[in-house]
């Protein structure tokens, strides 16, 4: 091969690849003007408001299902990977350099907050978020999305119900629960406009009743580690005032 072949087939795929990712961006669906992309970018900004993700939530619901094929590959493991090692980079840039740098945002957590907006409508995304729950440990906000789809959702709760992870036994148990209570954590009294719960306040609400249901178990497993005359007794956590 002559000299100077190899650098211009590198240049040319080079090239190619910034013109590819220029075409798939100017193909996503946009809301006012603006992409997929850049919506969900707000969902982890830097400390977002309640106004904020309510804004956000909105959007996405106006571009609805067109955004799926965007927001299954932000789920994806190989995404996920990446996130992780940006994100230990700026850490160890975080330690080192006294200039702070922007946070990498973590595009796994801006889709399940953009699916958690579009509750059923999310469908579609539902072997995506079951692949998700063969990693270790399983993301805990996943089943919290999917209990959030409605009844579309239930045969993958069910499903779980039998899991051999008895953390996804778990979960799932809490989802119905929620459902059946019609709880405030999954179906809030506002679901829309500035003063709604964000996706992230109503998810760590969740974790709260995970881990309550939790040592509810190992309470009624070892009734002599809490009794009120045992050492180790402690109160079972609640949630926070509001």
């Amino acid at each position: 091969m002559k000299t100077g072949v190899i650098p211009r087939l590198v240049l040319c795929v080079f090239t190619a690849g910034i013109l590819m990712t220029h075409q798939a961006m100017a193909e996503e669906p946009k809301f006012q003007n603006r992409s997929v992309t850049e919506w969900l970018r707000d969902f982890d900004s830097e400390n977002p408001t309640p106004q904020q993700f309510s804004i956000t939530a909105d959007a996405i619901r106006q571009i609805g299902t067109n955004s799926l094929p965007l927001l299954i590959d932000y789920l994806s493991e190989a995404r996920n990977e990446l996130f992780l090692k940006e994100r230990n980079a700026w850490r160890e840039n975080q330690a080192t350099n006294d200039a702070p740098s922007p946070r990498p945002a973590c595009s796994r957590f801006e889709a399940l907050a953009a699916l958690d907006a579009l509750g059923s409508e999310a469908a579609g995304a539902l072997p995506a978020l079951e692949k998700m729950l063969d990693e270790n440990p399983p993301d805990p906000q996943v089943l919290y999305v999917v209990a959030r789809m409605g009844p579309i959702g239930a045969p993958l709760l069910n499903k779980c119900l039998t899991s051999t992870n008895k953390f996804l036994r778990l979960e799932a148990q809490v989802c119905f629960e929620l459902i059946q209570d019609h709880s405030e954590v999954l179906y809030p009294h506002i679901p829309v406009g500035p003063d709604a719960p964000s996706f992230q306040k109503r998810t760590c609400e969740f974790n709260v009743k995970i881990l309550q249901a939790s040592l509810k178990i190992y309470t009624a497993e070892h009734p002599g580690n809490f009794s009120a005359d045992s050492n180790s007794y402690y109160p079972p956590p609640s949630v926070l005032p509001k």
